[in-house]
């Protein structure tokens, strides 16, 4: 492995349903450069990717799960009738049977991004320190405390739950909501955001003084998958929102995007762009009919 190769980190099979073009090879994005960002078509092969991001040493040699990925995950999705529903517009018929492949698009596409390996660095720094913010217990802090004294350790683990299965990802309690959106919705190259959801004493929140939350995968400009885990006994639904909820949720992608440096696309028409870029911490400088260019103001 002497030559770095493109690892997607975002699977281009999800890109592909918010394609603006007829061969499926393009979408529109804003992306971030320092201060400025700019919204244009790009195409779906130069975004979302790190060169060799699936590679870990072991015994001193380079390791890729890249086929692994490709092999227990992603083929599988992609053969699935689940995911034929959703690539030919039909997830109006996403149903219970839909359930397991549902949780896994979404555990899986959280599990392999930069986003989630910088948070999990976060939380061995913040393990290690005297921070009082999280009540860390003490089998969770030796746990942080072994990766922190390991190094490559976290990436080692990252890449095996990357490579978890379909069916190791599946749970028969978790609640799994599908909504279908009137307007077109946005998403990231970190295409899963944890959103904060009523507290249920259902819900199993891993951490201690975890704040309740749910997992949320826009799969295609019109429909999101929601997921909340603990013991929901497998319940499942799939409803339209109203447009006022889907702007909502656009302005939270949108929040996510702005705040956390490694979602560095924010996968989005221009409908309500300007609008909601102002909203966020950014202004207009130029717009063209072909790109649209904004700098942050904080």
């Amino acid at each position: 492995m002497s030559r770095a190769r493109k690892h997607h980190t975002v699977p281009q099979f999800l890109l592909r349903n918010f394609a603006v073009d007829l061969e499926k090879k393009k979408v529109t994005s804003v992306a971030k450069f320092g201060k400025m960002a700019v919204w244009k078509e790009r195409s779906i092969g130069s975004i979302g990717y790190e060169p060799d991001f699936y590679v870990h040493s072991r015994n001193g040699q380079a390791v890729s799960v890249e086929e692994d990925i490709n092999r227990l995950v992603e083929t599988p999705i992609t053969r699935s009738q689940t995911w034929a529903k959703i690539k030919n517009g039909h997830t109006e018929t996403l149903d219970a049977s839909d359930r397991g492949v549902l949780q896994a698009l979404i555990k899986h596409f959280e599990f392999r991004t930069p986003h989630y390996r910088a948070t999990g660095e976060e939380l061995v720094s913040l393990a290690l320190s005297d921070q009082k913010e999280i009540p860390f217990a003490d089998e969770e802090r030796r746990f942080f405390e072994l990766l922190g004294k390991s190094p490559g350790s976290a990436k080692v683990l990252q890449n095996r739950r990357s490579t978890t299965s379909i069916e190791q990802l599946q749970t028969s309690s978790s609640m799994v909501l599908v909504k279908r959106s009137p307007i077109a919705l946005r998403t990231s190259t970190t295409p899963v955001i944890p959103i904060k959801a009523p507290h249920h004493p259902a819900m199993n929140l891993p951490l201690p003084g975890m704040v309740p939350f749910q997992r949320v995968l826009a799969v295609d400009p019109t429909t999101l998958i929601i997921l909340v885990e603990g013991e929901f006994n497998g319940a499942f639904s799939n409803e339209a929102i109203d447009e006022e909820t889907a702007i909502g949720l656009n302005k939270t992608f949108l929040a996510y995007f702005a705040k956390f440096p490694h979602m560095d696309h924010l996968i989005t028409g221009r409908e309500r762009l300007i609008e909601d870029m102002c909203w966020g911490p950014f202004e207009l400088v130029e717009e063209q009919e072909s790109q649209v260019i904004f700098r942050r103001t904080d």
